[in-house]
């Protein structure tokens, strides 16, 4: 499988996973980082019409449909929005997954490529804060990238690129006191998915320590560890802790 086949892959495979909520917890309910991993479309109330635009960008990236294919068939749903809020659920979203594959066909190949660039389209469209981000060169790994990976914002175009330690040099590797403050725009890497996760999980079996002193706390972090990896991360945070709770009354 070559590198194209992983990330799409990737990107459909997190596009699907994404739980629809309805606009009102999204926007009003939950952190940035659930939203990371729930999907939702502001001023429409009911779930079903929600749940159907967004099946309808998925199966744009699934067939590699155009803006075209994409809107006819929400329309074909008895939705109507605008033209421009249509297009921009569309490349937010197509954006966002084509992104999230990325990141994880860096990750599998980061032994050979260890240094991420950011890249902004660098036009009249660009934002500051992208602008500002363009040519940041720092390790894969490096805790800027948790705040800064792309999409950093609605109808984002930038992108990161996996570079050898060799072309990094030749680049420059960013000083930790040039790097671009932190904004409030998305920007939020998949890696602290995992953080989130295991958060969870060392939280929950805290809990059930103090609860229980005599418990089998190796089974149950498994119990937990398995429940989480059936849900995890198509669900909110408060219903993943629901859930642990439930399979381990």
């Amino acid at each position: 499988m070559n590198h194209f086949d992983v990330m799409f892959k990737e990107a459909l495979a997190f596009a699907k996973s994404r739980k629809v909520v309805p606009s009102d917890k999204y926007y009003n309910q939950m952190t940035q980082l659930q939203r990371q991993t729930s999907i939702s479309i502001k001023s429409l109330a009911q779930l079903e019409q929600i749940r159907h635009i967004i099946d309808s960008v998925n199966k744009a990236i699934e067939h590699g449909e155009t803006f075209a294919d994409f809107r006819k068939r929400v329309q074909a749903g008895d939705i109507h929005l605008p033209r421009h809020r249509l297009n921009n659920i569309y490349r937010t979203n197509i954006q966002t997954a084509y992104n999230r594959g990325k990141w994880y066909e860096q990750q599998q190949n980061k032994k050979d490529r260890p240094y991420l660039m950011y890249s902004a389209i660098n036009d009249s469209r660009t934002r500051p804060e992208h602008r500002a981000r363009h040519g940041v060169i720092r390790p894969i790994d490096d805790p800027f990238w948790l705040d800064n990976t792309p999409p950093c914002g609605f109808r984002c175009r930038c992108t990161t690129r996996a570079l050898t330690e060799q072309q990094a040099k030749e680049r420059g590797i960013t000083p930790v006191d040039e790097l671009p403050p932190k904004t409030d725009d998305f920007g939020i890497s998949p890696a602290r998915y995992g953080e989130q996760f295991n958060n969870l999980v060392y939280d929950a079996i805290a809990r059930l320590a103090l609860e229980n002193p005599k418990a089998d706390l190796v089974g149950v972090a498994g119990q937990i560890e398995q429940v989480a990896m059936m849900i995890y991360p198509i669900t909110t945070l408060d219903e993943l802790l629901g859930q642990i709770d439930e399979e381990t009354d």
